[in-house]
């Protein structure tokens, strides 16, 4: 064939071969290169650069694309990012050189939605711990926890986008009150979904739990801070499932560690895969998963879709389902 794509995954971080091929079929030899998900050494962008030489699209799921790396790649024309966020790559740089970036906005929104829950769940019943204390050790009565119930809690969601949506209508059939702040979207759209807006520094003020939903741009950086975390309830819980540079883990640690909330679970860390001394480890109270919210089959074989099709799409002289620039 004329072109070739890259499906850059790995093991840890799978690409559905299966439906991105169907979705290239006739237009492009789709090729798995394990493009490593951390930042590269110039050794190392060096040799990924020549695995990847000769590629007219990548579906990245792993690995960053930086303007060095890319400007390695003279045949590249379109980068589709597996999921919504699009941190991974320069933008501009890809803009700069003609390469179209794309992505797969709401293909994973009930899989990151229903791993919110697990998570909350978790925190509040305290089931981890029940479960390890109940078949490690045995300790069958002493396991026993007392846990509290979503119902009648107040829900903060920062970022309203479609994933928020839709942890939105799931906390409001377990009879939870919502809230949401994001300037990105109308105070009537949002009591429209039956939430009520409000600023950031009163959603944090009013909630019982808060789950982060915003996009890793400049503006959201480590927007949990140690002033953000002083105004939380001392009751509350933090759920990240968006991206892991939306907190400042090492406020966030302190803060567990002093009672300043009640608990955390992360499924996203800023850094990945992340510093093994990172106090977070040593913190209380905190569940951390190894950012898998997206990973269910339905959502890779959706996502894998999505992105093939645009990337057929770009290399047929068209216009994209899901352009990002």
């Amino acid at each position: 064939m004329k072109y070739w794509v890259a499906l850059a995954g790995t093991n840890e971080l799978p690409i559905a071969e299966g439906p991105a091929i169907a979705a290239l079929e006739g237009v492009a030899e789709a090729r798995i290169i394990p493009l490593p998900y951390k930042k590269l050494t110039s050794e190392e962008e060096a040799h990924w650069a020549r695995e990847l030489t000769g590629a007219s699209g990548i579906l990245l799921r792993s690995g960053y694309l930086p303007d060095s790396l890319l400007g390695r790649l003279p045949d590249l024309k379109i980068v589709a990012v597996h999921g919504a966020g699009v941190d991974p790559v320069d933008i501009p740089a890809c803009t700069k050189r003609g390469i179209k970036v794309t992505n797969a906005p709401g293909a994973n929104a009930n899989a990151v939605a229903e791993l919110v829950f697990g998570l909350m769940l978790s925190l509040l019943r305290g089931i981890p711990s029940a479960s390890r204390s109940a078949m490690s050790e045995k300790a069958w009565d002493t396991a026993r926890v007392t846990g509290g119930e979503l119902q009648g809690r107040s829900l903060g969601l920062v970022g309203f986008g479609q994933i928020g949506k839709r942890v939105a209508k799931i906390a409001q059939a377990f009879g939870m009150r919502v809230l949401a702040s994001d300037p990105a979207v109308s105070e009537a759209i949002m009591e429209a979904e039956g939430v009520t807006p409000l600023s950031l520094e009163m959603l944090l003020k009013n909630s019982d739990i808060i789950s982060l939903h915003a996009p890793a741009i400049p503006a959201t950086y480590q927007m949990i801070n140690a002033e953000t975390l002083g105004q939380m309830k001392p009751n509350a819980l933090l759920i990240n499932c968006a991206r892991g540079a939306l907190v400042d883990e090492a406020s966030l640690a302190a803060a567990l560690h002093a009672g300043q909330i009640a608990g955390a679970a992360l499924d996203v860390l800023d850094g990945e895969p992340p510093d093994p001394s990172s106090p977070l480890y040593s913190a209380p109270n905190l569940l951390i998963t190894p950012h898998m919210a997206g990973s269910t089959l339905e959502c890779l074989n959706t996502i894998a879709a999505t992105c093939g099709a645009d990337i057929a799409s770009v290399l047929q002289g068209q216009l994209p389902k899901n352009p990002v620039n």
